[in-house]
């Protein structure tokens, strides 16, 4: 596991013991059982039927996360149920039936590959995305990721005293585990690279003092579970939910792309083409097996590049160790729900450091590019678009035309639009340029920060 500096690359080696260690940090920071929390709570699943897409979910997650990790992207990301096409999917599964939402998933995951694998995602990310555009779409999923914290912790049910006190002792124990990992000493190395598992281990005994620790559902929670293979029965093909999700799979990879470039401006290491490809290639395959198994469509989660933010362990091993483990869960209940045992409260007291993480390595990757007025706008407006977005009440998100909606549900999606939209719009001149694209004549380019 050396490196030549305080941060282990992607390549670096981990024993299974490490492995296993830092991806449960991933586990449990990255919070799988949210996604399908929501889809059960909407379309008020039966207990069987809840328990099939949580434990769906899991095995998608575990399979896709390590097929990216290990053979394709070969990053240290973690892949989650997206949560930008839960609308769609709720519309298509009320309406259609889940037949034709897994049918839909599959056209969807099989369009996805096939942009993956004649590279046409990567050209447009070349051509769309450069490196001012890239860090402001790392600062906007950051931003769009603290309002979800205030917010969740406001619908935990219980007293919103008691729920923001844990998540604040949860915070506090965070940051200080955080600052101790600066000791000059194997200590210090310790606190600090496992500071998000110190820090739900102190909010979750703190969370058991006021009874907010359940063990009913592990006592409860069989030993031995196996997805089921088309637990809906025969997927059926719908031609308009095809269209719609086939277009729905390219937003959610402006998503992963965004926390693919927060990935690569905090740990150096380049996102070059080949490997655009790839990861886009690997997205659609771990979103095809998993709606095989009734899973919905996984993405690279940004809570995840959080966490590596205050780590600086980038190892891809880690993430394949976070996709063993979410696989062994699938096929365990019980072990599944001793994860869940860790309160809500707890998870977004975590998920606090996180957002401030990723935001603030976006950022450092704009310290780069000058502050001209061309450069604040594209910045600024969207921030502004993504803060906006998130205001916009459901009820009227749900009457407008159905794409619309559904972009407009993702404030990540209508941050990044803005941000592309205004990169080509707003004409860029040699002022606006990064100093070393500028001094060169060349096209903006990407800049790695020093640290958060």
């Amino acid at each position: 596991m050396e490196s030549t500096s305080s941060v282990i690359h992607s390549e670096d080696k981990l024993t299974i013991k490490q492995s296993l260690f830092f991806g449960l940090q991933s586990v449990l920071a990255c919070n799988l059982f949210l996604g399908p929390i929501v889809i059960i709570a909407i379309m008020k699943l039966d207990i069987g039927a809840a328990a099939g897409l949580i434990t769906a979910t899991f095995f998608a997650c575990g399979v896709a996360t390590i097929l990216q990790s290990g053979f394709l992207l070969r990053f240290q990301v973690v892949q989650g149920m997206t949560f930008l096409i839960i609308g769609a999917a709720v519309a298509i599964g009320m309406k259609a039936g889940w037949p034709t939402l897994m049918g839909s998933f599959i056209v969807g995951s099989i369009f996805l590959m096939i942009v993956g694998v004649t590279g046409v995602f990567s050209k447009i990310i070349k051509w769309f995305v450069p490196g001012l555009v890239a860090g402001t779409v790392i600062t906007v999923v950051g931003i769009a990721l603290m309002p979800i914290t205030f917010n969740s912790i406001l619908m935990i049910p219980g007293k919103p005293s008691i729920n923001f006190l844990e998540a604040f002792i949860t915070f506090a124990a965070f940051v200080l585990f955080m600052r101790l990992g600066h000791l000059k000493n194997a200590v210090g190395r310790y606190l600090g690279l496992g500071s998000v598992i110190y820090a739900i281990i102190v909010g979750t005994i703190f969370a058991g003092f006021f009874g907010h620790v359940d063990f009913g559902p592990v006592a409860k929670a069989s030993w031995i579970a196996i997805p089921k293979l088309m637990p809906y029965g025969m997927p059926k093909f719908d031609l308009n939910t095809c269209v719609v999700m086939c277009i729905l799979m390219l937003l959610v990879m402006i998503e992963s792309s965004g926390t693919w470039f927060t990935y690569t401006a905090m740990s150096g290491e380049k996102l070059d083409e080949k490997r655009i490809n790839r990861g886009v290639l690997g997205e659609g395959l771990g979103c095809l097996i998993g709606s095989f198994f009734g899973a919905l469509p996984v993405t690279s989660y940004a809570s995840n590049a959080g966490v590596l933010a205050v780590t600086r362990v980038f190892s891809r091993h880690a993430a394949i160790g976070a996709g063993v483990i979410a696989v062994v869960m699938a096929f365990c209940p019980k072990l599944m729900y001793v994860i869940a045992l860790v309160p809500s409260s707890v998870i977004w007291g975590v998920y606090a450091i996180i957002c401030v993480a990723v935001t603030m390595s976006g950022l450092s990757s704009l310290r780069a590019y000058p502050l001209t007025e061309r450069n604040y706008l594209v910045i600024g407006t969207s921030i502004l678009t993504t803060i906006g977005a998130g205001l916009i009440p459901m009820p009227l998100i749900m009457s407008l035309p159905p794409l619309l909606g559904y972009m407009l549900s993702s404030t990540i999606c209508v941050g990044a639009l803005t941000a592309v939209i205004m990169n080509k719009v707003l004409r860029e001149k040699a002022e606006d340029r990064a100093a070393e694209a500028a001094a060169e004549g060349s096209p903006a380019v990407e800049t790695v920060p020093e640290g958060v």
